[in-house]
């Protein structure tokens, strides 16, 4: 969907749901035979927006997480809670999409039938596809139409981009289950380099390049990634707050929360990622050109 098409399949909702989808679809009591043929629901995509914000805050937490880490020489768990801010932030992307699958008791997938009459299509899905590789590459096909027009900023070029350095969900499972020193490498650096990548890590890497080239510095570049895909997220909803009175309010009050508990609870969170959260979670007037991301 481009964006008029997703303000018009999220319209009158107001994103403060009372419960899950997950939550929603298990109350259904979908059948395994209805999810076999396939069937469509004409209502509950207000269900979907509410996953939306929280999964926004999920991933915002884990960017607090992965500083927090980061520069303070945890390089590898940086990573992988890096990996995880992202994780969620695609899982948020797929279901502005309204292109997802989701897990009950079984696979489910999900997927926008007409954005006018709201319609969502759910079918069966097997294991598979609720892996974490299938959510990532899912996502790559959701955006792919977005890497190939004029795009609001760099971050969101980034943001709708792979990561470039490794496939995500490969290389985090390398860094998890792996026993070779080259994936916790913290223990096997002289203290000399470990503070250079500390440093390293304590700037922003949209401005400053790393100093220190080997080992890759994994954590820092997926933490631009983690930030960037923050930004698609924020403009999404913030286009949707625009079109949308039922909606405009609880994004504003959500985005006001989110900003006042990082102040309170990370003081120590770095500048680059306060200055930039500071920027994208509030409400913008929109004045979008004809050709401007559509």
């Amino acid at each position: 969907m481009n964006l008029e098409e997703m303000s018009l399949a999220f319209r009158g909702c107001t994103g403060n749901a009372p419960e899950s989808w997950k939550n929603h679809l298990l109350k259904a009591n979908i059948t395994s035979d209805e999810l076999e043929a396939g069937f469509t629901l004409s209502e509950g995509i207000n269900y979907i927006l509410s996953d939306i914000e929280k999964l926004l805050s999920k991933a915002i937490l884990n960017i607090a997480s992965a500083d927090l880490a980061l520069t303070n020489g945890h390089f590898s768990w940086g990573f992988v809670t890096s990996y995880y801010s992202n994780f969620y932030s695609v899982q948020a992307l797929n279901r502005m999409m309204l292109n997802f699958s989701t897990w009950t008791d079984k696979g489910i997938k999900c997927e926008i039938k007409n954005y006018i009459t709201q319609e969502i299509g759910i079918l069966s899905a097997n294991k598979s596809t609720g892996s974490h590789e299938s959510q990532f590459q899912l996502f790559y096909s959701n955006y792919s139409y977005y890497r190939n027009v004029k795009s609001v900023d760099r971050y969101w070029n980034i943001g709708v981009s792979p990561f470039i350095l490794r496939p995500e969900a490969r290389l985090r499972n390398e860094l998890n289950y792996s026993i070779e020193p080259f994936y916790y490498y913290e223990l096997e650096l002289d203290k000399n380099t470990f503070e250079k990548i500390i440093k390293d890590n304590l700037k922003s890497p949209f401005t400053k390049p790393n100093k220190v080239t080997s080992p890759v510095n994994y954590g820092h570049r997926n933490l631009q990634l983690a930030v960037s895909r923050v930004r698609v997220i924020a403009y999404f909803l913030n286009y949707l707050a625009n079109s949308s009175a039922e909606y405009r309010s609880y994004f504003e009050s959500r985005c006001e929360k989110r900003k006042k508990e990082l102040n309170d609870k990370f003081p120590n969170l770095s500048k680059w990622i306060v200055d930039l959260l500071d920027v994208w979670l509030k409400y913008d007037d929109l004045q979008l050109e004809d050709d401007q991301v559509l």
